[in-house]
């Protein structure tokens, strides 16, 4: 049902302190109130959400000036991983390798597909293949999903004006196509955010934190990550993506005791508040011959000074520190820089591409604002280690917590942005 900016799906979003919900508690046998159990580290290390090269670098060199580091790799990791997956930024020049534009036939399709949708009175969480049909553009939405899934592991289909549409049948149109690629969408936040609004906060000491540079890192749980650009900043905000298996490649050829670090079921990830305080499992997984990558750094080690770590929570080792830190700089070399257009359709493979985002400034006439959406296919999804089926599970398949579907950002009666994309649940 659609009410004043947002369309509600039935359910409970009570809050609750539990991190998992009593059907995945059974289901999977997870005991939440029990923490999970780290050697205990009498110094953690200096590490924060922004990253330091230098500091990175004096880190590294004292690692190895210490000698004892593993020269091989854990036991079952590939010397090298190979594939489309596997690519640097000089492999990749034309934009038009992977931007799918919308030709003046989709348009007119998806139009019809919106007016089939709005007559059968259907909610915009009812918004489906068979609910939203474009036989014709449904060719070029499998080849996005393949080059997602099977390819290079990130598509743009370009070419939609916000303009051109109310709020509400934008949302249903983004919706729709998106629904091609991955028919489940995920709730993002613990109060069932199925659309979460990437933009500022209007807070000017948050918006100055939120503005800014940020590190590699993945959604942590969602095979796809879907962003519609509802509209861009005046200058910067750019999306950069790295593949993690080039990173893995160079990592396993170099340093090798860093995937072992990587590897390692004791990251702490912050659960925020709720039961448990945290849970542990690690970075870097390989699971059914795919090498998948899934972490947030603010669940490791907060977002200073508004999302800082939970008290009582373990930091990180001083290997951790330095096999997180290398991971952003080893992306750094060989990442790629799309261009970002209002009305870009923007598809992540979340367990294989990182990205990171350029600092950004605003004006009074343009603010970025993306929504992001998670998408899960079961049929495409790749199969996934236990810990990760918990996480996928939480997101995609607990009804336990409802769903509310802002299609417009969340705001107090000052204005003020109440909930706004920013973190990873």
């Amino acid at each position: 049902m659609v009410q004043a900016g947002y369309m509600i799906a039935a359910g409970d979003n009570r809050a609750s302190t539990d991190y998992y919900s009593q059907g995945l508690r059974a289901r999977f046998q997870i005991d939440a109130a029990r923490a999970a159990v780290r050697p205990k580290v009498t110094q953690y290390a200096d590490i924060g959400y922004a990253v330091d090269e230098v500091a990175f670098k004096r880190r590294s060199e004292a690692r190895l000036a210490a000698r004892g580091l593993p020269t091989h790799l854990p036991d079952g990791f590939p010397a090298r991983v190979t594939g489309p997956l596997v690519w640097t930024t000089s492999d990749i020049q034309d934009e038009s390798e992977y931007v799918y534009y919308l030709t003046d036939d989709d348009k007119a399709e998806i139009l019809a597909a919106l007016g089939e949708f709005k007559e059968r009175g259907l909610d915009g969480n009812e918004v489906t293949p068979a609910t939203f049909p474009l036989p014709n553009l449904a060719t070029k939405l499998s080849s996005v999903c393949s080059d997602i899934y099977e390819g290079r592991g990130y598509a743009i289909l370009r070419g939609l004006d916000p303009d051109a549409y109310h709020i509400e049948d934008l949302t249903i149109i983004y919706l729709g196509i998106s629904s091609y690629v991955g028919e489940r969408r995920g709730k993002q936040d613990h109060n069932g955010s199925m659309l979460m609004h990437v933009i500022n906060r209007n807070d000017e000491s948050r918006d100055r934190q939120y503005s800014e540079d940020k590190p590699f890192h993945t959604d942590t749980v969602t095979d796809c990550l879907c962003l519609f650009v509802q509209n861009v900043a005046a200058g910067g905000g750019r999306s950069v993506l790295a593949s993690a298996w080039t990173v893995y490649n160079e990592l396993a050829a170099t340093r090798p005791d860093l995937i072992h670090t990587l590897a390692t079921p004791d990251w702490p990830f912050d659960t925020y508040g709720r039961s448990p305080p945290y849970y542990t499992r690690p970075l870097l997984f390989h699971h059914d011959d795919k090498i998948i990558t899934s972490f947030s750094r603010r669940l490791l080690v907060g977002h200073l000074p508004f999302d800082g770590h939970s008290p009582g929570i373990p930091g990180l080792t001083e290997a951790q520190a330095e096999a997180l830190d290398a991971v952003h700089f080893t992306a750094r070399c060989h990442e790629i820089t799309p261009t970002l257009l209002r009305g870009d359709l923007r598809f992540i493979n979340n367990m294989a591409i990182m990205h990171r985002r350029e600092a950004f400034v605003n004006s009074n006439d343009t603010a970025r604002h993306l929504v992001r959406v998670w998408l899960n296919n079961p049929s495409r999804c790749w199969a996934l280690p236990r810990p990760l089926r918990i996480a996928w599970a939480r997101v995609f398949e607990d009804d336990e917590r409802g769903e509310r579907w802002d299609i417009e950002p969340p705001r107090s009666v000052e204005g003020k942005v109440l909930r706004v994309a920013g973190s990873c649940d």
